[in-house]
Protein backbone atom coordinates (compact mmCIF):
# COMPACT_ATOMS: atom_id res chain seq x y z
CA UNK A 1 0.00 0.00 0.00
CA UNK A 2 1.57 3.61 -0.92
CA UNK A 3 2.07 6.11 1.55
CA UNK A 4 -0.91 8.34 -0.06
CA UNK A 5 -3.09 4.99 0.28
CA UNK A 6 -1.89 4.81 4.45
CA UNK A 7 -3.20 8.30 4.26
CA UNK A 8 -6.37 8.52 2.49
CA UNK A 9 -7.18 4.99 4.40
CA UNK A 10 -5.89 6.12 7.94
CA UNK A 11 -7.41 9.75 7.76
CA UNK A 12 -10.22 10.37 5.46
CA UNK A 13 -11.19 13.72 6.97
CA UNK A 14 -7.69 14.99 6.42
CA UNK A 15 -7.49 13.52 2.73
CA UNK A 16 -10.82 15.67 2.14
CA UNK A 17 -9.46 18.86 3.82
CA UNK A 18 -6.70 18.76 1.32
CA UNK A 19 -8.60 18.04 -1.32
CA UNK A 20 -11.28 20.99 -0.68
CA UNK A 21 -7.74 23.47 -0.02
CA UNK A 22 -6.67 22.43 -3.37
CA UNK A 23 -9.80 23.09 -4.85
CA UNK A 24 -9.97 26.44 -3.62
CA UNK A 25 -6.33 27.14 -4.15
CA UNK A 26 -6.79 26.18 -8.27
CA UNK A 27 -9.94 28.03 -8.07
CA UNK A 28 -8.25 31.08 -6.91
CA UNK A 29 -4.83 30.90 -9.21
CA UNK A 30 -7.59 30.69 -12.59
CA UNK A 31 -9.33 33.73 -11.33
CA UNK A 32 -6.89 35.94 -10.56
CA UNK A 33 -4.12 34.59 -13.35
CA UNK A 34 -6.43 33.14 -15.86
CA UNK A 35 -9.43 33.80 -16.35
CA UNK A 36 -10.28 35.99 -19.61
CA UNK A 37 -10.89 39.50 -17.09
CA UNK A 38 -7.60 38.51 -15.02
CA UNK A 39 -5.96 41.08 -17.01
CA UNK A 40 -7.92 44.13 -15.46
CA UNK A 41 -6.92 45.95 -12.21
CA UNK A 42 -9.20 45.21 -9.16
CA UNK A 43 -9.01 44.36 -5.48
CA UNK A 44 -8.30 40.90 -5.00
CA UNK A 45 -11.42 39.67 -3.10
CA UNK A 46 -13.49 41.23 -6.03
CA UNK A 47 -11.94 38.90 -8.23
CA UNK A 48 -12.98 35.40 -6.75
CA UNK A 49 -15.93 36.68 -5.03
CA UNK A 50 -19.42 38.74 -5.93
CA UNK A 51 -19.64 38.40 -1.81
CA UNK A 52 -17.23 41.30 -2.00
CA UNK A 53 -19.63 43.25 -4.09
CA UNK A 54 -22.47 42.58 -1.50
CA UNK A 55 -20.42 43.90 1.49
CA UNK A 56 -19.96 47.16 -0.86
CA UNK A 57 -23.74 47.41 -1.13
CA UNK A 58 -24.82 46.72 2.27
CA UNK A 59 -22.40 48.95 3.71
CA UNK A 60 -23.72 52.14 1.64
CA UNK A 61 -20.34 52.66 -0.01
CA UNK A 62 -20.53 51.37 -3.46
CA UNK A 63 -20.51 54.09 -5.04
CA UNK A 64 -17.77 55.63 -3.56
CA UNK A 65 -15.59 53.04 -3.56
CA UNK A 66 -16.27 52.53 -6.89
CA UNK A 67 -14.77 55.99 -7.58
CA UNK A 68 -12.15 55.63 -5.46
CA UNK A 69 -10.99 52.12 -7.42
CA UNK A 70 -11.09 53.79 -10.46
CA UNK A 71 -9.02 56.92 -9.02
CA UNK A 72 -6.66 53.87 -7.87
CA UNK A 73 -6.49 51.78 -11.24
CA UNK A 74 -7.90 53.88 -13.94
CA UNK A 75 -11.11 53.60 -16.61
CA UNK A 76 -11.40 49.93 -16.60
CA UNK A 77 -11.62 47.90 -12.93
CA UNK A 78 -12.59 44.68 -12.32
CA UNK A 79 -14.94 44.55 -9.49
CA UNK A 80 -16.22 40.92 -9.81
CA UNK A 81 -15.44 37.53 -10.97
CA UNK A 82 -16.91 38.27 -13.69
CA UNK A 83 -17.66 42.47 -13.44
CA UNK A 84 -15.94 45.15 -14.73
CA UNK A 85 -16.69 48.73 -14.81
CA UNK A 86 -15.66 51.06 -17.35
CA UNK A 87 -15.79 54.94 -17.66
CA UNK A 88 -14.69 55.23 -21.25
CA UNK A 89 -17.19 57.55 -22.50
CA UNK A 90 -16.32 55.95 -26.14
CA UNK A 91 -17.47 52.61 -24.48
CA UNK A 92 -21.13 53.66 -24.43
CA UNK A 93 -22.14 52.91 -27.55
CA UNK A 94 -20.21 49.25 -27.84
CA UNK A 95 -21.89 48.45 -24.83
CA UNK A 96 -25.13 49.99 -24.80
CA UNK A 97 -26.40 50.00 -28.43
CA UNK A 98 -24.48 47.39 -30.44
CA UNK A 99 -24.04 44.67 -27.53
CA UNK A 100 -27.66 43.03 -27.33
CA UNK A 101 -26.30 39.67 -28.44
CA UNK A 102 -22.68 39.89 -27.32
CA UNK A 103 -23.70 41.29 -23.72
CA UNK A 104 -26.79 40.84 -22.28
CA UNK A 105 -28.15 41.86 -19.26
CA UNK A 106 -27.28 39.52 -16.52
CA UNK A 107 -29.00 38.19 -13.62
CA UNK A 108 -28.78 41.18 -11.69
CA UNK A 109 -31.81 42.88 -13.53
CA UNK A 110 -33.89 39.51 -12.05
CA UNK A 111 -33.49 41.60 -8.75
CA UNK A 112 -35.27 44.66 -9.38
CA UNK A 113 -38.17 43.01 -10.91
CA UNK A 114 -41.23 42.40 -8.68
CA UNK A 115 -43.50 39.85 -10.38
CA UNK A 116 -43.12 40.85 -14.03
CA UNK A 117 -39.47 42.05 -15.55
CA UNK A 118 -40.43 45.37 -16.86
CA UNK A 119 -38.70 47.80 -19.14
CA UNK A 120 -35.80 48.44 -17.10
CA UNK A 121 -35.51 44.76 -15.71
CA UNK A 122 -36.42 42.89 -19.22
CA UNK A 123 -33.55 40.61 -20.24
CA UNK A 124 -34.90 39.55 -23.15
CA UNK A 125 -33.37 42.08 -25.71
CA UNK A 126 -36.38 41.65 -28.58
CA UNK A 127 -39.01 42.15 -26.42
CA UNK A 128 -37.13 44.69 -24.58
CA UNK A 129 -36.05 47.05 -27.51
CA UNK A 130 -39.74 46.49 -29.32
CA UNK A 131 -41.04 48.23 -25.70
CA UNK A 132 -38.49 50.76 -25.62
CA UNK A 133 -38.42 51.53 -29.26
CA UNK A 134 -42.15 51.64 -30.05
CA UNK A 135 -43.63 52.86 -26.94
CA UNK A 136 -41.75 54.14 -24.17
CA UNK A 137 -39.85 56.60 -26.30
CA UNK A 138 -42.80 58.26 -27.96
CA UNK A 139 -44.73 58.14 -24.85
CA UNK A 140 -42.11 59.80 -22.42
CA UNK A 141 -41.95 62.43 -24.37
CA UNK A 142 -45.12 63.31 -25.29
CA UNK A 143 -46.12 63.15 -22.12
CA UNK A 144 -43.44 65.85 -20.72
CA UNK A 145 -44.67 68.07 -23.28
CA UNK A 146 -48.21 67.58 -21.68
CA UNK A 147 -47.40 67.74 -17.95
CA UNK A 148 -44.83 71.18 -18.26
CA UNK A 149 -47.67 73.02 -16.87
CA UNK A 150 -48.67 71.30 -14.12
CA UNK A 151 -45.69 70.85 -13.10
CA UNK A 152 -44.71 74.73 -13.26
CA UNK A 153 -47.77 75.16 -10.56
CA UNK A 154 -45.94 72.65 -8.10
CA UNK A 155 -45.07 74.56 -4.97
CA UNK A 156 -41.32 75.39 -4.69
CA UNK A 157 -39.18 77.57 -2.42
CA UNK A 158 -35.55 77.76 -1.31
CA UNK A 159 -35.86 80.37 1.15
CA UNK A 160 -38.17 78.68 3.49
CA UNK A 161 -36.01 75.95 5.84
CA UNK A 162 -33.94 73.48 4.70
CA UNK A 163 -33.75 74.15 0.52
CA UNK A 164 -31.92 71.28 0.16
CA UNK A 165 -34.99 68.87 1.35
CA UNK A 166 -37.96 71.50 -0.30
CA UNK A 167 -36.20 70.26 -3.40
CA UNK A 168 -35.61 66.67 -2.74
CA UNK A 169 -39.54 66.94 -1.97
CA UNK A 170 -40.48 68.80 -5.09
CA UNK A 171 -38.76 66.92 -7.44
CA UNK A 172 -40.67 63.31 -5.85
CA UNK A 173 -43.49 65.63 -6.73
CA UNK A 174 -42.74 66.14 -10.18
CA UNK A 175 -42.23 62.73 -10.58
CA UNK A 176 -45.48 62.32 -9.41
CA UNK A 177 -47.23 64.33 -11.86
CA UNK A 178 -45.54 63.29 -14.58
CA UNK A 179 -46.14 59.61 -14.53
CA UNK A 180 -49.60 59.48 -12.77
CA UNK A 181 -50.74 62.88 -13.42
CA UNK A 182 -50.67 63.02 -9.39
CA UNK A 183 -48.47 64.70 -6.99
CA UNK A 184 -47.47 62.49 -3.78
CA UNK A 185 -48.55 65.50 -1.94
CA UNK A 186 -45.08 65.47 -0.26
CA UNK A 187 -44.82 69.23 -0.36
CA UNK A 188 -47.52 70.57 0.63
CA UNK A 189 -47.74 68.01 3.71
CA UNK A 190 -44.38 68.62 4.94
CA UNK A 191 -44.23 64.61 5.26
CA UNK A 192 -41.35 62.62 4.16
CA UNK A 193 -43.17 59.65 5.33
CA UNK A 194 -45.31 60.45 2.31
CA UNK A 195 -41.76 59.35 -0.05
CA UNK A 196 -42.08 56.39 -1.77
CA UNK A 197 -39.57 54.02 -0.10
CA UNK A 198 -37.57 53.50 -3.45
CA UNK A 199 -34.23 53.21 -0.95
CA UNK A 200 -35.19 50.17 0.74
CA UNK A 201 -36.24 48.65 -2.64
CA UNK A 202 -33.18 49.64 -4.37
CA UNK A 203 -30.83 48.20 -2.00
CA UNK A 204 -32.97 44.68 -1.74
CA UNK A 205 -32.16 44.86 -5.66
CA UNK A 206 -28.38 46.09 -5.61
CA UNK A 207 -27.82 43.38 -2.70
CA UNK A 208 -29.35 40.33 -4.18
CA UNK A 209 -28.15 41.40 -7.90
CA UNK A 210 -24.67 42.14 -7.04
CA UNK A 211 -24.78 38.29 -6.29
CA UNK A 212 -25.86 36.99 -9.71
CA UNK A 213 -25.68 33.23 -9.60
CA UNK A 214 -28.15 33.52 -6.16
CA UNK A 215 -30.28 36.23 -7.10
CA UNK A 216 -33.31 34.08 -8.09
CA UNK A 217 -32.47 31.98 -4.76
CA UNK A 218 -32.55 34.67 -2.32
CA UNK A 219 -35.57 36.40 -4.12
CA UNK A 220 -37.81 33.24 -3.42
CA UNK A 221 -36.52 32.31 0.64
CA UNK A 222 -35.17 35.79 1.72
CA UNK A 223 -38.71 36.70 2.44
CA UNK A 224 -38.66 34.29 5.00
CA UNK A 225 -35.59 34.50 7.14
CA UNK A 226 -36.65 36.68 10.33
CA UNK A 227 -34.52 39.16 10.37
CA UNK A 228 -36.06 42.86 10.98
CA UNK A 229 -33.87 44.69 8.67
CA UNK A 230 -34.51 42.76 5.84
CA UNK A 231 -38.00 42.49 6.45
CA UNK A 232 -37.60 46.15 6.28
CA UNK A 233 -36.66 46.09 2.65
CA UNK A 234 -38.71 43.88 1.59
CA UNK A 235 -41.86 45.77 2.93
CA UNK A 236 -40.10 48.83 1.47
CA UNK A 237 -40.67 46.83 -2.22
CA UNK A 238 -44.20 45.63 -1.54
CA UNK A 239 -45.00 49.23 -0.89
CA UNK A 240 -43.72 50.63 -4.01
CA UNK A 241 -45.23 47.66 -5.88
CA UNK A 242 -48.20 48.47 -4.53
CA UNK A 243 -48.38 52.21 -4.97
CA UNK A 244 -47.76 51.23 -8.60
CA UNK A 245 -51.05 48.99 -8.21
CA UNK A 246 -53.28 51.62 -7.40
CA UNK A 247 -51.97 54.30 -9.52
CA UNK A 248 -52.85 51.99 -12.70
CA UNK A 249 -56.08 51.18 -10.76
CA UNK A 250 -57.10 55.00 -10.06
CA UNK A 251 -55.79 56.25 -13.78
CA UNK A 252 -57.75 53.62 -15.46
CA UNK A 253 -60.97 54.52 -13.24
CA UNK A 254 -60.89 58.20 -13.70
CA UNK A 255 -60.28 57.19 -17.83
CA UNK A 256 -63.03 55.32 -17.70
CA UNK A 257 -65.06 57.51 -15.39
CA UNK A 258 -64.69 60.78 -16.79
CA UNK A 259 -61.90 61.78 -14.63
CA UNK A 260 -62.27 62.76 -10.44
CA UNK A 261 -61.33 66.14 -11.20
CA UNK A 262 -62.05 68.90 -14.00
CA UNK A 263 -59.22 68.02 -17.06
CA UNK A 264 -58.11 64.59 -15.23
CA UNK A 265 -59.58 62.75 -18.01
CA UNK A 266 -57.30 64.75 -20.27
CA UNK A 267 -54.15 64.47 -18.59
CA UNK A 268 -51.22 62.75 -21.04
CA UNK A 269 -49.25 61.56 -18.05
CA UNK A 270 -46.64 59.12 -19.18
CA UNK A 271 -49.21 55.83 -17.43
CA UNK A 272 -51.96 57.62 -19.69
CA UNK A 273 -49.81 57.21 -22.93
CA UNK A 274 -49.09 53.53 -22.20
CA UNK A 275 -52.86 52.57 -21.13
CA UNK A 276 -53.56 54.24 -24.73
CA UNK A 277 -50.71 53.00 -26.17
CA UNK A 278 -50.91 50.14 -29.31
CA UNK A 279 -48.72 48.10 -30.91
CA UNK A 280 -47.91 49.25 -34.11
CA UNK A 281 -48.32 45.82 -36.20
CA UNK A 282 -50.94 43.87 -33.91
CA UNK A 283 -53.14 46.87 -32.21
CA UNK A 284 -52.82 44.97 -28.88
CA UNK A 285 -52.49 47.20 -25.93
CA UNK A 286 -51.25 46.57 -22.68
CA UNK A 287 -52.61 44.49 -20.18
CA UNK A 288 -53.48 45.74 -16.83
CA UNK A 289 -50.48 43.51 -15.61
CA UNK A 290 -48.13 44.97 -17.96
CA UNK A 291 -48.77 48.24 -16.75
CA UNK A 292 -48.86 47.99 -13.46
CA UNK A 293 -45.18 46.06 -13.76
CA UNK A 294 -44.34 49.34 -15.95
CA UNK A 295 -45.30 51.77 -13.47
CA UNK A 296 -43.37 49.64 -10.51
CA UNK A 297 -40.58 50.55 -13.05
CA UNK A 298 -41.62 54.13 -12.60
CA UNK A 299 -40.32 54.54 -8.98
CA UNK A 300 -36.20 54.23 -10.07
CA UNK A 301 -36.71 57.43 -11.30
CA UNK A 302 -38.08 58.83 -7.58
CA UNK A 303 -35.06 61.18 -6.93
CA UNK A 304 -33.71 59.47 -3.39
Amino acid sequence: MTLLQNIVSETPLAAGSALLTAIVVAYVIYQRYLHPLAKYPGPFLASITDLWQVHQFLSLQQPYNLTALHERYGPIVRYGPDKLSITHESAVPTIYQKSAKSMPKTEFYDAYGAAHPNVFGMRDEVVSLRLRSEIMQLMVLDALGEAASYVSQLFFELHQGDGRKALHYYMIDVLGELAFSRSFGVQEADDESRIPPVIEHSLLAAVTGAWPTMTMTLKRWLPYMPHAGLRRLFAGRKACADLASSSVQRRLRDLNDGGSSVGVQNRKDILTNLIKAKHPETGERLTQTDLETEAFGFMYCTPI
